[in-house]
């Protein structure tokens, strides 16, 4: 299972050669959970090809906050944003994550 990322700058993802994957979560949230199990369901394809970055926005909310100011991608939890060359490529939320969408955008 992917481990939480405390430390995420807009500036890092933006800056890497790596696609990344930022799943931004809550484990209060039934909805955030569900799409969580689906990105689960992806795993081994989401890690061939990208950088996954799980953030808990309850306990990180000034970092989740920061990075959608960032990104200049409206917050939401639960969210994907997938970044690529510098730039955000694709982003969802709630029930429209999904991971052959994602996975098309990698």
């Amino acid at each position: 299972m992917w481990e939480y990322s405390t430390e995420i700058s807009a500036k890092d993802l933006l800056a890497s050669d790596t696609t990344s994957i930022l799943f931004k979560h809550s484990n209060r949230c039934s909805i955030s959970s569900m799409a969580f199990k689906r990105m689960l369901d992806a795993k081994e394809d989401f890690d061939s090809v990208a950088a996954f970055f799980l953030l808990d926005v309850v306990s990180n909310r000034p970092v989740s906050l920061q990075l959608a100011e960032d990104l200049r991608v409206e917050h939401a939890s639960p969210q994907v944003v997938v970044i690529k060359n510098g730039k955000v490529v694709y982003t969802a939320s709630h029930m429209d994550i999904r991971s052959k969408a994602i996975l098309s955008h990698l």
